[in-house]
């Protein structure tokens, strides 16, 4: 062996045996330590060991579990939009949302021509009930209430559709669907003015006021009413229950808004909407010239619309008596005002600026409201209880082989303004709602 290599050796063994040393000198010292206190000792260490791992392990756990959300939201997040899902329980086996129509009306057929009840069409009038909360129209009473996507079809708007039910203000649905609804409203009547009687005053001007100066509230109801649609089906209509179910959906749906349409015009408000046309705040323009609509009856017509009602004012108007008439008009200069030749039509016709909206409803020209410039924005439609159907065979339909079908629903609508509105000037007046009448 080299000496080299033993010194190496040597300085290794010195270390170790002074390591030795200190091994023991720290024994020693322990020695003097009472054994309960080391025994104390070695068990909280124990404790903490123990405590630390438990809290390790219910960490991890929650880890584990958040990892397994945040998964599978992130995978249902990425799924494919065609992916099939289960038929949802308001579907009542009915179908999707495009059809299983036809289905229903035949086993309302079936159920009120004594022929039973099927167990879907009980199951889905039971669940609306209990989803509506309500205790009366049973299946052999008031009809059997529709599937809620069904329902909604027939009452809704089609898109790209002209008509006035669009235009109107529609309330969200309360509970209960059919209870009275009322809310308040600042009181414009009068010299209250156009913003709904809110005073702005300046310090000094406040000391000068009384009471009859101040803000006013009024209350506006609206109460759900009953509205019924019937027709009748023959003995060969009701051998093709498909073909039936899907011409009724776009006639029942047209009739039912052609009718809110005529009652948010010209309804009584009695069991019914109050249309407009009888609305309080209705000014009258007195035309310029008997049995004639001219450029002078338009200016004194948008000169009492109000300028702060928002940009939704139409005219409304018949169009087979007034669509010449409007066509003609000419202004000041002896121009026509519509169009300058026929190749461009009247795809979208404004007057004014002001879209037109022609219907069916309003009088022939020449007659008081012939031409009315309206903002809807100040009518409300409350939407009651959704739609029932009901199939009735009396014994005359049964002798003449025709079924009556019928379908229900409830709503109420009427102009919440009560009075044109006053100026800041005390004497002229406005409103969302000018017609034009007789000559003076």
């Amino acid at each position: 062996m080299s000496e080299e290599t033993k010194t190496e050796m040597s300085v290794e063994q010195r270390a170790l045996e002074e390591l030795n040393v200190k091994i023991k000198g720290i024994g020693d010292s322990l020695g003097d330590i009472p054994a309960t206190v080391k025994e104390e000792v070695d068990q909280r260490i124990k404790d903490i060991s123990g405590d630390v791992k438990a809290y390790k392990e219910e960490m991890e756990e929650k880890l584990t579990k958040a990892d397994e959300r945040l998964t599978a939201a992130i995978q249902e997040q990425r799924a494919p939009a065609g992916v099939a899902i289960e038929t949802r329980e308001e579907d009542y086996g009915y179908g999707n949302e495009l059809g299983g129509f036809d289905e229903m009306v035949a086993e309302v057929r079936a159920a009120g021509n004594g022929m039973g009840i099927p167990e879907r069409l009980k199951k889905m009038h039971t669940g609306e009930v209990e989803r509506r909360g309500l205790d009366t129209l049973t299946g052999a009473g008031g009809g059997y209430w529709m599937r809620p996507t069904f329902s909604d079809q027939l009452l809704q708007i089609p898109p790209a559709q002209q008509w006035l039910s669009s235009m109107v203000k529609t309330l969200p649905k309360t509970d209960p669907p059919n209870g009275t609804y009322t809310f308040n409203a600042f009181d414009q009547s009068g010299a209250k003015g156009v913003f709904g009687g809110v005073a702005v005053y300046s310090a000094q001007e406040l000391v000068d006021l009384d009471e009859t100066d101040y803000p006013s509230i009024m209350t506006v109801s609206l109460k759900p009413e009953k509205v019924g649609a019937f027709w009748t089906v023959s003995e060969e209509s009701q051998a093709n229950t498909p073909q039936m179910g899907s011409m009724m959906q776009p006639l029942i749906n047209g009739a039912i808004l052609a009718h809110r349409d005529s009652k948010i015009q010209t309804g009584t408000g009695v069991g019914e909407f109050k249309g407009f046309a009888s609305s309080p705040a209705m000014i009258d323009i007195a035309r310029d010239t008997a049995d004639r609509f001219q450029y002078v009856d338009m200016v004194y017509m948008m000169a009492r619309a109000m300028s702060n009602g928002g940009g939704r004012f139409v005219w409304i108007c018949q169009k087979v008596t007034m669509l010449p008439e409007l066509m003609f008009l000419t202004n000041g200069d002896g121009r026509l005002m519509w169009a300058d030749n026929a190749r461009d039509g009247i795809p979208a016709p404004t007057l004014g600026g002001i879209p037109v909206f022609f219907n069916e409803i309003s009088p022939s020209m020449g007659t008081e409201g012939d031409m009315r410039l309206i903002n809807l924005d100040y009518y409300l439609v409350k939407p009651g209880m959704g739609a029932t159907l009901k199939s009735d065979m009396g014994i005359l339909n049964f002798k003449k082989g025709e079924e009556m079908l019928k379908v229900s629903y409830y709503e109420d609508g009427k102009p919440w303004i009560t009075s044109p509105l006053t100026l800041q000037d005390g004497t002229n007046t406005v409103s969302p709602f000018i017609q034009l009448t007789d000559v003076a």
